[in-house]
């Protein structure tokens, strides 16, 4: 395992403010801590905050102070959106692990952060539709699943994508649809590649993606959760260029302007609203995977945003092919257990059992790689995606992982159905599988021997499944209903 963590970027000591300074600081909305490689390929810890204004300087960040009372200065990150559409400003700084921390102002203490973690929860597809939640307020239920969350013990949280559903649902103008990668069937044969691209963020739309909508589905409801742990953030398709990206690359992207951290990123300009481009291909963006080798488990993050759950066009189906050729080069040197994230699910059934399974071009890609296959040493597949829970086990010896999926933490379910069990074809090969349709988020126990043992909660507090590593060895469903 390779471990690189800078230095702190400037380490002060002594008093920090006086209450006439603390009259006049901003707001401050949410803060939290987060886990993103370094350009070497090590593990990089950063603390975010966000201010309210846009026009916060690196002397206005607040500063991080430790136990010792000593405070490091956070910087203003660049590459604000829109400072109309977003107000705020984020402020960041490499923090050290095992070490509590205090923002200066607004009375947030961020978790110490343990590059050991042994208890890990998983949340996916969290937002809530505007149909549902009304105006700015805090998306349910995932603000009552991020409330019990926070209560419980862990060391790392996370996310599978798809958190700004407020800002992204429905049409940005009568029948104009954003690009979406060829969800809901739009986009023909090249899924959306190759046709008119719509962007909700294009000059003069209606509809762009807003600081509002990224605090009502995310901040708010979870500003407790944030600051409990560090969190590592997949990206999913409503943050897509077209839709939330913008806010998802300022927010949460793990690119950053400090020392030892891979560049940040932004989406491109996004065109005309009024005279669109011809296709998608010059604006879009698709992150370069990345691996999280800590002491008790390694992270393959995968941006599948804008893989086609039901095509396969050469272009974006090479470059998965590419990553996933990586990921087979980099993974014989991983000692611990390794999960892929990845928002859209490599294999899910999402229809009738028997229908054609997603995600096709994911699927298509890693067949097209020389082994045709994931590595041996990759254990687990996280995804979201499906507004359900489900898992799928290929039984002993397979040369597939698990694959489970967590897109049930608050958007409207695509099933309410009770837990079912079905036994079906997926992309070529028999898996055991269950799906049930409740809101919840699961809480990993890592165990020896690269096992581990889980339980999914629902909104009261109440386990509904338990799972395990174990289980899908033996030929069984990777999660079984909690007795």
């Amino acid at each position: 395992m390779r471990k690189h963590l800078l230095p702190l970027v400037v380490l002060l000591s002594g008093c920090t403010g006086t209450a006439d300074s603390a009259a006049n600081d901003p707001l401050v909305h949410a803060a939290y801590t987060m886990l993103a490689p370094t350009q070497d390929g090590g593990v990089q810890v950063y603390a975010r905050a966000i201010v309210d204004g846009a026009h916060i300087n690196d002397q206005q960040c607040p500063q991080l102070i430790n136990a010792g009372e000593q405070a490091i200065k956070t910087q203003a990150r660049r590459l604000n959106p829109d400072p109309d559409n977003f107000p705020v400003t984020v402020c960041e700084a490499v923090i050290r692990p095992d070490t509590l921390y205090r923002l200066s102002y607004g009375g947030i203490e961020l978790a110490p952060v343990t590059l050991a973690p042994e208890q890990i929860q998983v949340f996916g597809d969290s937002g809530c539709k505007s149909s549902v939640c009304e105006g700015a307020s805090a998306a349910q239920p995932f603000a009552q699943l991020a409330d019990l969350g926070a209560k419980q013990s862990k060391q790392l949280i996370l996310h599978m994508g798809d958190f700004n559903y407020r800002g992204t649902s429905g049409s940005i103008s009568k029948d104009i649809y954003a690009y979406d990668a060829g969800d809901g069937g739009y986009g023909g044969p090249s899924c959306g590649l190759t046709e008119t691209y719509y962007s909700q963020n294009a000059s003069g739309s209606p509809k762009p993606d807003t600081w509002q909508s990224w605090q009502a589905d995310l901040f708010a409801p979870a500003k407790s959760l944030l600051a409990s742990a560090p969190w590592v953030f997949a990206r999913g398709n409503h943050e897509l260029c077209s839709r939330a990206g913008p806010g998802w690359f300022y927010f949460l992207g793990p690119g950053s302007d400090l020392p030892g951290g891979v560049a940040q990123q932004s989406c491109p300009y996004q065109g005309e609203f009024s005279q669109p481009p011809s296709e998608a291909s010059d604006y879009i963006v698709m992150l370069d995977p990345y691996l999280l080798e800590l002491e008790s488990l390694a992270l393959w993050v995968m941006d599948s945003a804008n893989a086609c759950d039901s095509r396969s066009p050469q272009t974006l189906t090479r470059q998965y092919r590419d990553q996933y050729t990586q990921l087979q080069r980099l993974a014989s040197r991983v000692k611990t257990p390794l999960w892929m994230m990845t928002h859209r699910p490599i294999w899910g059934q999402s229809g009738p059992v028997g229908t054609p399974s997603i995600t096709d071009m994911l699927q298509t890609a890693l067949k097209t790689t020389l082994s045709q296959q994931l590595p041996s040493e990759v254990s687990l597949s996280l995804s979201g995606h499906m507004h359900i829970y489900q898992s799928l086990a290929f039984g002993k010896g397979s040369d597939r992982p698990p694959q489970l999926v967590v897109g049930n933490s608050g958007v409207s379910l695509s099933s309410t159905g009770a837990n079912s069990g079905f036994s079906t074809q997926i992309d070529g090969k028999r898996a055991q599988g269950n799906a049930q349709g409740e809101f919840g988020y699961i809480s990993i126990k890592l165990e020896k021997d690269h096992q581990w043992q889980g339980q999914f909660y629902n909104t009261q507090g109440q386990v509904f499944l338990d799972c395990g590593s174990k289980q899908a060895e033996q030929g069984k469903a990777l999660c079984q209903i909690a007795r």
